[in-house]
């Protein structure tokens, strides 16, 4: 808390810090939006999906890109925690003026915090898991699903609504689209990539129950 009091004095810190907060959430919106398109080529069979991953393998974007993403990952974390309330008090306060302001993005906000913090948990869980179960196929893929979907289900919807809600906060912040026209395009690419991960969730739970 009194580092956070420091940094909260000096606007020129405060400035670089909601910089990295930013290209690290871009970043992570568009890795986990490509991630969601790598996943749903399952649709077109486990020969493609395989292919696509043996590819990344083959030129080292898997050994490149996992690090990179994880750093990212950490850097997101700190830079975006930091306002956080960590205190019970701080947390009814900011609780009680979220019903009493009762608007739209306030309420996108807490929702942002609460899913932030179950993506850490669950997407730490998931990272491990595939690192520890490389490479990455098609068969072993369906078979962890299968055993989890329930986890991979929260952590779908959870992600997916974080990426879109995230970066129409971060858009909006910084003043560069109309927030009407932002609201509508984010909702879109939303509901598109999630329907992509349910349809790819489902013939990964039909494989692996075969």
């Amino acid at each position: 808390m009194l580092v956070q009091k420091i940094l909260t004095r000096n606007p020129k810190a405060e400035l670089y810090y909601d910089l990295v907060e930013l290209l690290t959430g871009v970043t992570l919106v568009g890795f986990l939006w490509t991630h969601m398109l790598f996943v749903a080529t399952i649709l077109l069979g486990s020969k493609t999906f395989n292919a696509l991953s043996q590819a990344l393998d083959d030129y080292y974007l898997s050994y490149v890109g996992i690090p990179f993403i994880i750093l990212v990952f950490i850097m997101h974390i700190l830079t975006a925690g930091r306002r956080l309330p960590t205190r019970y008090q701080e947390q009814k306060i900011i609780w009680r003026h979220a019903k009493m302001l009762q608007g739209t993005d306030t309420w996108v906000w807490v929702f942002q915090v609460i899913t932030g913090a179950a993506i850490f948990a669950l997407g730490s869980i998931h990272m491990w898991v595939v690192i520890t179960g490389w490479p990455i196929a098609a068969l072993t893929s369906a078979e962890r699903i299968n055993s989890f979907w329930w986890f991979y289900l929260v952590l779908l919807i959870l992600g997916e609504y974080h990426a879109g809600f995230g970066i129409y906060r971060q858009f909006v912040k910084w003043g560069w689209f109309p927030r009407k026209p932002l609201g509508y395009i984010s909702k879109i690419i939303t509901v598109i990539i999630l329907t992509l991960g349910l349809a790819a969730l489902w013939v990964f739970l039909k494989m692996g129950g075969a």
